[in-house]
């Protein structure tokens, strides 16, 4: 049978991920546990470097296509917020703005580079990746105000066009993502088409007992090192604020969400979460959750399991957007990547 025919009669069904799929989660977790455990001055010095925005890697992308923007948002005083496109002249047609996870302290790092080209390469769209600032030096709510700030502003100067944009996080940066919505619904205007959330991080207090049975499973993430970034993140702030914890504000009123999550993510709860108080709420949402994968795993592994799951990111990109279904040429893309 030729591979055509093969690709048009294989259910297109999830595929848990191989060891050997996982070694890129396994490294990222090796990397934030080995941080998470440094002292207190060279933690902090570690986190700003990893704060430095980035490009994405010739090898991702043909550079021609990267713009650097610094979006200034009405008359604050402080600088203006850093936006790296991607295939920006496509912005008004249709684009994803995400918020890239990193427990709301590390920066993006290249295998968002990579996911975010892909995901925008193969739906058709531009996309943009904003620089938002992070502690130590730039506690809650510097970031909230950072991402709702750059939306409102391209929205206001009308670089995004309504209905054709859509608003991603992975991680800490899909918490922040919903907190960004729910602020945005509540000031009537400027929302996004759409939510992209992958593995978000909606609850802080770190109270869902689903953390405590999942810890030994994930590959990335720990208990102690999600509380040490969050506590600095929080700052003052109690952890219980919504704006904080975007899982316990109001899911009323949001756009439609697309929402995956791994079996062994160490935040299923929160996803789990996530998913029953917006159905509870009347918003559309399409929920995936793969068996054996760990947290973020779209992002941070390889092979069939991760592109099954894009497949269906990038599908929701392009019907939200208008841009139709997804080319039958590109429904089996990257299975062996």
């Amino acid at each position: 049978m030729s591979d055509a025919r093969a690709a048009e009669t294989t259910p297109d069904l999830p595929v848990p991920p191989a060891p050997e799929d996982l070694a890129p989660a396994r490294a990222a977790g090796r990397g934030l546990r080995l941080l998470s455990a440094l002292p207190d001055t060279p933690y902090r010095l570690a986190l700003r470097a990893s704060q430095r925005p980035t490009l994405p890697g010739r090898d991702v992308v043909d550079r021609a296509l990267v713009t650097r923007e610094v979006t200034r948002i009405g008359d604050r005083t402080v600088p203006g917020v850093p936006v790296t496109w991607i295939d920006r002249d496509r912005a008004r047609q249709a684009a994803v703005i995400h918020l890239h996870g990193g427990a709301h302290t590390i920066g993006e790092t290249p295998a968002h580079w990579r996911w975010l080209e892909e995901l925008r390469r193969r739906a058709g769209t531009a996309a943009a990746m904003v620089h938002y600032r992070m502690p130590p030096g730039h506690p809650f709510p510097r970031a909230l105000e950072d991402a709702a700030g750059v939306v409102a502003e391209l929205v206001r100067e009308a670089e995004l066009t309504p209905g054709r944009w859509i608003l991603s996080g992975d991680s800490s940066g899909g918490g922040l993502a919903l907190a960004v919505a729910q602020r945005l619904r509540d000031e009537g205007h400027g929302a996004p088409a759409a939510l992209l959330l992958t593995s978000p991080w909606t609850d802080l207090t770190l109270s869902d007992p689903v953390i405590a049975l999942q810890a030994g499973r994930d590959e990335v993430l720990t208990p102690q090192a999600l509380e040490r970034a969050g506590r600095l993140y929080a700052g003052q702030y109690v952890r219980t604020d919504p704006r904080l914890s975007p899982r316990f504000g109001g899911f009323h009123g949001l756009p439609p969400v697309h929402l995956v999550a791994g079996g062994d993510d160490i935040l299923l709860g929160d996803a789990r979460a996530a998913h029953a108080s917006l159905a509870d709420a009347g918003v559309p949402v399409e929920y995936h959750e793969q068996v054996g994968a760990p947290h973020d795993y779209p992002i941070l592994i390889q092979g069939p399991s991760a592109q099954w799951a894009l497949r269906r990111q990038i599908a929701f990109v392009r019907r939200i957007c208008g841009l139709g279904q997804q080319a039958p040429q590109d429904a089996h893309a990257g299975d062996h990547a």
